[in-house]
């Protein structure tokens, strides 16, 4: 049974895909999943899988041929060589992998400890909001009452002046009184008084 990376990915594809690309001298893992998608992981182990299938059918082949065994070991060191720089290439690409991902996850954690923080801020700010707001009414309602007040007492005051300015009236009126009353009281009292000149 074919091994697959992904569904609809089988190992069959990648081949197809993978040679193509080695005769337009393009064959790279990046290039192979930009064109069939999948895991990058998975794409590496096809990759793998691929040299070394081909690695044992190049032996088989050659071990058909009448070879000397000099040429054997000298032919078997390279795709040893080929086989371990494979795998180094293999395990760097592993470590980076492992890298992104602890850099992801210390992203993700580092977002979840934002969003804590994002929400107890939203929370004092909509409690601070909310004592904001009702300090805010118990302002206005003492604004209130205070106008209340102060209208009340300019009516109080115009009502006053208008009794002050009543009682000046009044007041002036019997100053008025007061002074006819005098003057007619010295009236008698200068008549009197001229009489008595005359008579001496």
């Amino acid at each position: 049974m074919a091994k697959r990376g992904r569904p609809g990915i089988p190992y069959e594809k990648f081949v197809e895909v993978w040679e193509q690309l080695l005769k337009d001298g393009r064959a790279g893992t990046n290039t192979a999943h930009d064109m069939l998608g999948g895991n990058k992981s998975t794409i590496a182990g096809f990759r793998e899988r691929y040299e070394r299938d081909k690695s044992a059918r190049e032996i088989s082949l050659i071990k058909d041929i009448e070879l000397t065994e000099a040429v054997h070991r000298a032919i078997a060191e390279i795709k040893v060589r080929e086989i371990d720089a494979l795998e180094r290439d293999n395990a760097r690409l592993k470590s980076r992998i492992d890298e992104h991902l602890a850099v992801l996850k210390e992203t993700e954690e580092k977002l979840a400890i934002a969003k804590i923080d994002l929400e107890d801020a939203k929370t004092s700010f909509d409690t601070e909001r909310l004592s904001l707001e009702r300090k805010l009414a118990a302002a206005q309602a003492r604004i209130d009452d205070m106008a209340q007040r102060e209208q009340k007492l300019i009516s109080r005051c115009e009502q006053l002046g208008e009794k002050c300015n009543q009682a000046r009236q009044e007041a002036a009126v019997a100053k008025r009184e007061v002074e006819i009353l005098r003057e007619k009281e010295h009236r008698p009292q200068l008549t009197q008084a001229r009489k008595d000149k005359k008579d001496l």
